[in-house]
């Protein structure tokens, strides 16, 4: 943990208000962007509201092993998981558990692909993202995504949170969150491939 870091934790644990503040500045906008597919954002800011309230109660158990940020997205996903769960809000799936691929039936028993994927018309990512329709039903794929999967995605590929670290917020192996990242890039592809194929989603 970083001296400046380190220095925030000691005044947060003393209470310090104008540390809270700082704090709360610099990662409530994170924490926000990450329970949002989760809890929707009807909900996400009375679950980052109780976020706070435990990570500032549980300030002196903080042992710095990981970042402040790390460890408070941790605080985070378990508050969301618990919401969830108490609201029934979606598919009951253990998490991290591993559905298989959804790419199985694309490949022969050789190894091979028996239907090699599409060629994309566009040149680059960017290129497919101006797309205002397809721009829809990648947001709508996502939602539809595990929750464990979409978590790991947002995570690693539009925060770009080291895998260890994506370890730690879901107290996961990097193994594990290595598989629900390549199973969520794999739907993700297959729906832009169905797009660039029919022109729906």
């Amino acid at each position: 943990m970083a001296a400046v870091e380190a220095s925030l934790v000691t005044r947060l644990r003393s209470r310090d208000r104008a540390a809270l503040t700082h704090i709360v500045e610099a990662h409530h906008g994170f924490l926000i962007s990450m329970v949002t597919p989760l809890v929707t954002r009807d909900f996400a800011e009375d679950v980052v509201q109780e976020t706070w309230i435990k990570a500032l109660a549980a300030a002196d158990h903080f042992e710095g092993r990981s970042s402040l940020r790390t460890w408070l997205a941790q605080i985070a996903l378990n508050t969301a998981r618990s919401w969830r769960r108490a609201r029934r809000h979606g598919p009951q799936q253990r998490w991290g558990d591993d559905p298989g691929s959804p790419v199985t039936d694309r490949f022969a028993e050789t190894g091979e692909w028996s239907g090699p994927p599409a060629l994309w018309h566009h040149s680059t990512p960017q290129a497919l993202l101006t797309e205002g329709e397809l721009r829809e039903c990648l947001e709508k794929h996502l939602e539809r995504l595990p929750a464990d999967q979409r978590t790991v995605l947002w995570l690693r590929d539009i925060e770009c949170t080291p895998l260890p670290d994506i370890a730690v917020i879901t107290e996961l192996s990097e193994g594990n969150v290595r598989v629900l990242l390549h199973r969520a890039r794999q739907k993700l592809h297959l729906m832009i491939e169905h797009f660039e194929k029919e022109g729906t989603c």
